[in-house]
């Protein structure tokens, strides 16, 4: 009982310690619970908005037939059941509507084209602005936009197959844009050609149609979309394109699916891979770095305790039941700090809606079972007679080799099998490995170093280099702590941006401008741009079309611009009086094997004669992949006939200041069927910013923690130097000089710790990301405030330990 009082004194005596610890595991721990729960909640809310955002038909799956006469019920239930099996438990809703053929309607006296329709759950899609929802067998509802142009409202009349029909209300729909309607047009500007619709009428006045009204049925996922649900989602779509087969069976009406979910799902998936990559490189980040300050205040009050632990020993105490006692010590501070820092994230989340996951709790068990034991490691006392340099060179060298090791393997199977939870970690490993390899070069560099400043006549660098090229362990800490922080910076900065990049590309990919309006049926209905050039945030618009032609045997996916295509994607095609010429994107121009000025045979479909075309650019072709290429439509027209229908306009582009509101607009005054694709329905970034976002806060708490890390180094380097103060005064070194000598040894440490980060953050991302990353970013807001952070800190900290020296010579002396 004596000796357990006693420990417990001793504890008191090094509160200070201890609670530097206890902070340590509190901000650590509280980073790591932050960085598994936070962010993974991030990318839920992101997978939601990503499919909510995600242009209609490529948000859903519809399928449509005929609807069979008077067997409308018998269809319905034999279509549902074939598509619950199809679905399985994939989170999709379904939603029944029906469309007439345009027919003939007395419409307050006069003869206009309607469509007449039907709609599941329309309550749930629009709202209302004028009336009632239809109750009685001969009342109606009409959308806003073709009560509009029919100049009718609630409470009129119409003459429908043979019919009086009452308007009992109008109804908006609540998102023209929602993946319900499927990009209907009539939805969302109330005309389709000459007719006007739709008109929601009672089911039974479709079914006694001469001409078959179309029966759809729309698979819509639900708000409500789980990451781990992805998998089942992106399975749906061949599943129901196989049960159409059955379905068609015994009926004289196609069947057919249309809709591009499984791509959007597989956009998603992949977003969610970049993030985790990038938030599991965080939570490792923080993690390695608040362990080794740990260990250094581990350290720390190992070379205080030693004596009085000997003495303990001396006076009875077990080696058993010290380390029981030490491990009760350890548990109970670090337990502590971790309930401390996983409280403050648990109030974080309910702050932000969020909800610490299993996970999180998890993380927090594993911080206090890891953090008690690397302390109570890390403090123990030191054996007598220990070999010191063999000893730092072992604990320098083997922690160096298996963290490279450790990062080989995960780099190596991160390639080879993309999905491997390996590449979670992957970058993490790749940093720290270069980290501490870097390291064991810091003594031989320390003692160049010493040699080259020796043969000035100065006092300093000389001495401090010699200091720390004698024992470069007392620094290695703070060498460690200082090239983290700046790799963690590093890495944070470079990912963000190539993350960035990566998605600014696949949305020109997408798009080619701001707004992206694809056309069906244009060989007898030609499109051109003036409708669309008009409408109210357009600022320039180009006529399009896209073709697949042959460049000798392979594949390419030509862009043939009109006029204002420069203006509205900001690339120009290639232009020459005297040859055709092309630019073509990178990865088509490795496949063919040309550069630029090599010339290319071209066959179009529908050209009898191959062209001959000059590789003029190779660079990204907006609009298009991998296999793009540009042509002037001017300079292709002069080399084909007026009539070919290569030169057929499909598609119309369109810049705008604020694509999404733009977008909304064009719908609205839009005539024939369109497909409407803006940026928030081809980008991926409400995914990846939660991996962004975890870099960018793992690069503050590891520079906060570097930064305690750096002081925790400076204090302990301040006690071992201590009894070199009164020698140094003998040689003539005075105060002010060994506080000078303490700062330059220092930022000396810092400065290489820094280049060594730098340098280990470049490989590692280089490693992780390929060849997209851009020193360039390193120049954004995040970085350089983080940096200016680890700058400060540093200067504070050395300055310190300076005034510290020269209080320490001024007294002993």
């Amino acid at each position: 009982m004596r000796v357990a009082r006693a420990l417990l004194r001793r504890s008191a005596v090094q509160a200070g310690q201890l609670a530097a610890a206890l902070l340590v595991a509190a901000i650590g721990s509280g980073a790591v619970v932050a960085l598994v729960s936070l962010p993974e909640a991030a990318i839920a809310r992101g997978v939601t908005t990503l499919l909510a955002e995600a242009e209609p038909t490529a948000g859903a799956l519809r399928v449509e037939t005929a609807l069979p006469r008077g067997g409308g019920d018998t269809q319905d239930e034999r279509v549902r059941e074939a598509l619950a099996d199809a679905v399985g438990t994939a989170p999709l809703d379904t939603l029944r509507s029906l469309r007439s053929e345009p027919l003939v309607a007395s419409v307050a006296g006069a003869d206009r084209s309607l469509v007449l329709g039907v709609q599941e759950h329309l309550d749930a899609l629009a709202e209302l602005v004028d009336g009632t929802w239809a109750a009685g067998g001969d009342e109606v509802t009409i959308s806003e936009p073709a009560a509009r142009e029919l100049g009718i409202a609630a409470g009129d009349e119409l003459e429908v197959a043979g019919e009086s029909l009452r308007v009992a209300g109008v109804w908006r729909a609540l998102d023209s844009a929602d993946a319900a309607w499927f990009g209907e047009t009539l939805v969302a500007s109330g005309r389709l050609g000459d007719a006007v619709g739709p008109v929601i009428v009672p089911e039974r006045l479709l079914d006694g149609l001469e001409v078959r009204p179309r029966v759809s049925w729309t698979l819509v996922p639900r708000p409500d979309v789980a990451v781990g649900e992805l998998p089942a989602l992106g399975a749906v779509e061949r599943r129901v394109s196989a049960a159409t087969s059955g379905l068609a069976s015994g009926t004289s009406y196609a069947v057919t699916v249309s809709g591009t979910l499984a791509a959007t799902v597989a956009r998603a998936e992949q977003a969610v891979a970049s993030a985790r990559v990038l938030s599991a490189t965080a939570v490792v980040l923080a993690l390695v770095s608040a362990g080794i300050v740990l260990a250094l205040v581990g350290r720390a009050l190992s070379q205080v305790r030693t004596p009085e632990w000997r003495l303990l020993t001396a006076r009875g105490l077990s080696r058993g039941r010290g380390v029981a006692l030490a491990l009760v010590e350890s548990f109970v501070v670090i337990a502590v700090g971790v309930a401390l820092g996983t409280t403050a994230v648990v109030l974080l989340a309910a702050a932000t809606d969020a909800v610490v996951p299993p996970a999180g709790v998890l993380a927090a068990v594993a911080c206090a079972v890891a953090g008690t034991l690397l302390l109570a490691a890390t403090a123990r006392p030191e054996p007598a007679g220990r070999e010191r340099g063999r000893a730092a060179e072992t604990e320098s060298v083997i922690p160096a080799i298996g963290a490279a090791v450790l990062a080989g393997f995960a780099l190596v199977t991160a390639a080879a099998v993309p999905a491997s939870p390996a590449a979670y970690v992957a970058p993490a490993l790749a940093l720290v490995a270069g980290v501490l390899l870097l390291r064991l070069a810091l003594a031989p560099v320390l003692r160049v170093a010493e040699r080259l400043a020796a043969r000035g006549t100065g006092l300093l660098p000389v001495l401090p280099l010699r200091q720390l090229g004698r024992r470069p362990r007392s620094v290695a800490s703070a060498f460690v702590v200082v090239a983290l922080a700046v790799g963690t910076v590093v890495v944070a900065g470079l990912s963000e941006g190539a993350v960035s990049r990566d998605a600014a590309a696949a949305v020109r990919s997408a798009i080619g401008g701001d707004l992206r309006l694809s056309f069906t049926s244009v060989d007898r209905d030609p499109v051109t741009a003036e409708p669309y050039a008009s409408v109210d945030g357009v600022d320039a618009a180009a006529e399009v079309a896209l073709v697949t032609a042959e460049a000798g045997s392979t594949q390419a996916a030509l862009v043939i611009a009109g006029d204002g295509f420069a203006e509205v994607t900001r690339v120009a095609p290639p232009a020459s009086a005297d040859e055709l010429e092309v630019r073509v994107a990178s990865a088509l121009a490795s496949r063919l094997g040309v550069t630029v000025g090599d010339v290319v045979p071209l066959e179009l479909p529908g050209v009898r004669e191959a062209l001959s075309a000059r590789i003029a650019e190779i660079a990204p072709v907006p609009g298009t992949g991998a296999t793009g290429m540009l042509v002037a439509r001017d300079a292709l027209a002069a080399l084909l006939p007026a009539e070919a229908t290569t030169l057929a306009v499909d598609e119309v582009w369109l810049a705008s200041s604020d694509p999404e509101s733009t977008a909304e607009r064009v719908r609205a005054a839009g005539y024939r069927a369109v497909t409407v694709l803006t940026p928030a329905g081809a980008s991926s970034r409400a995914v990846t910013d939660a991996g962004g976002f975890a870099t960018g806060a793992a690069a503050a708490v590891v520079v906060l923690v570097g930064i305690g890390g750096f002081a925790a180094a400076a204090a302990g380097l301040s006690r071992l130097r201590r009894g070199e103060v009164i020698p140094l005064r003998a040689l003539g070194v005075g105060a002010g000089s060994q506080a000078r000598g303490r700062v330059v040894e220092l930022l000396l440490t810092a400065l290489a710790g820094a280049v060594a980060g730098a340098v280990a953050g470049v490989l590692a991302t280089r490693l992780a990301a390929g060849e997209a990353i851009a020193l360039g970013d390193l120049a954004s807001v995040v970085p350089l405030v983080l940096a200016g952070l680890l700058v400060v800190g540093v200067l504070a900290v050395s300055l310190a330990a300076g005034a510290g020296a020269r209080r320490d010579a001024g007294v002993r002396s």
